[in-house]
């Protein structure tokens, strides 16, 4: 179950990549910038900022779930989707998006193959994202061997809440990890995330001793983990894991926009990206523990 594919990605690794987001995500993080991804349903996207009330969408659901009028504006039942995608069909503008295909290993790999030129000359590659991919290992693992088969870097963008027999599928035909750390206690992990902070550093010392490379990436979340007292406690953890790459990566509300088009709230939407200065200051304590140490955005 894909949620998107993105061509000309620069964001996800070296060079001109193509990320492969997955849909369906075992966390809820509550700064999640891809809403979408978390279920692993078909879900039904409304940007009312591209709708003109044209009623197409209305007249084309089997279900009911649109109703359109000039003293209503549009309305949405979400509670009635069938997730047929008729709507989507229907609308000229774009402004209603079935979020969530079932593709194949060939379906995918053919976009893939698109931009082998591009992954050639520029060093880059394949990023298997999501959600979280290693809910769907026997997938990850099929697209990346064919990744392997043509020659193409790849790397799996994994929060690691999963069960390591998810890894082993993947490690063969994988070139990177890039490694999601959200917090440094127990208790912070299941209350941001609904994950398991020792099941997420227990995968990432095993990933490392198994002698895989890794690149550990820290959302920098203003009020949660932006401290520098947080980030040498978060420093240290990731040093006894024997992590040698981190990249810090600051907030920003561009997910804000996807929760709208879901019917969803955004408890972070009101949450001020950290500054450059003070993003530098934390990666200064970073380099006191990590051997390489990168800020993104």
């Amino acid at each position: 179950m894909i949620s998107d594919i993105q061509h000309f990605s620069t964001g996800d690794g070296p060079g001109i990549r193509t990320t492969v987001f997955l849909k369906g995500c075992n966390l809820r993080c509550l700064w999640c910038h891809n809403p979408e991804t978390i279920s692993k349903d078909k879900q039904l996207q409304y940007f009312d900022q591209l709708c003109t009330r044209c009623g197409g969408c209305e007249r084309a659901c089997p279900v009911g779930v649109h109703k359109v009028a000039a003293q209503v504006g549009h309305l949405l039942d979400r509670k009635k989707c069938i997730a047929c995608g008729d709507c989507e069909t229907s609308c000229p503008e774009g402004a209603l998006r079935l979020c969530g295909k079932e593709l194949s290993v060939e379906a995918v790999m053919s976009y893939i193959l698109e931009d082998k030129e591009f992954y050639q000359i520029s060093g880059g590659g394949v990023t298997l994202s999501g959600g979280e991919p290693l809910l769907q290992p026997d997938f990850c693992a099929a697209i990346a061997r064919e990744c392997k088969i043509s020659q193409l870097h790849v790397i799996i963008d994994t929060a690691g809440n999963v069960d390591y027999e998810a890894f082993q599928a993947v490690i063969p035909y994988t070139d990177v990890f890039y490694f999601d750390v959200k917090a440094a206690t127990e208790h912070d992990y299941q209350e941001w995330t609904g994950g398991s902070f020792k099941k997420t550093m227990e995968n990432l010392t095993r990933l490392i001793n198994d002698g895989c490379e890794v690149v550990v990436r820290i959302p920098i979340i203003p009020g949660y983990n932006d401290s520098p007292e947080y980030c040498e406690k978060m420093a240290k953890e990731i040093k006894s894991a024997g992590a040698k790459q981190v990249h810090l990566i600051p907030f920003h509300r561009m997910g804000t926009g996807k929760y709208h088009a879901l019917g969803k709230m955004y408890s972070c939407e009101n949450i001020n990206p950290p500054s450059k200065e003070h993003m530098e200051k934390l990666k200064e304590i970073f380099d006191r523990y990590i051997l390489y140490c990168k800020l993104e955005g």
